[in-house]
């Protein structure tokens, strides 16, 4: 099922944003003009993306520096070793919408 996570004036050009949808943490980028969506926890020791750094197409956590790469989610520096969760995304309009599995 499709659902909107934010407006896509949300979300910074080459920067993150943060979302909190019914408890759960996401972030929102925009890359070159395509939008992406991942956990918003780092797998590694579960700080907030949302106030790491971007650099390119990879998020680094802001506590222990692990990277990410942002559209697939692989890792892409230690310390993280598991993958960070992404979702198939859609823009509708001005909504910014992810697909989530029932």
């Amino acid at each position: 099922m499709w659902v909107t996570l934010c407006s896509i004036d949300d979300v910074p050009d080459e920067d993150v944003h943060e979302v909190v949808r019914e408890g759960h943490v996401y972030c929102a980028y925009r890359l070159s003009g395509s939008h992406y969506v991942t956990d918003g926890l780092c797998t590694h020791g579960v700080a907030r993306l949302c106030e790491g750094f971007v650099l390119d197409d990879i998020i680094e956590c802001p506590m222990h520096n692990g990277r990410f790469h942002i559209p697939t989610g692989r890792v892409d520096g230690p310390p993280a070793c598991e993958a960070l969760r992404t979702y198939a995304v859609r823009v509708e309009g001005k909504a910014l919408q992810i697909r989530l599995e029932p």
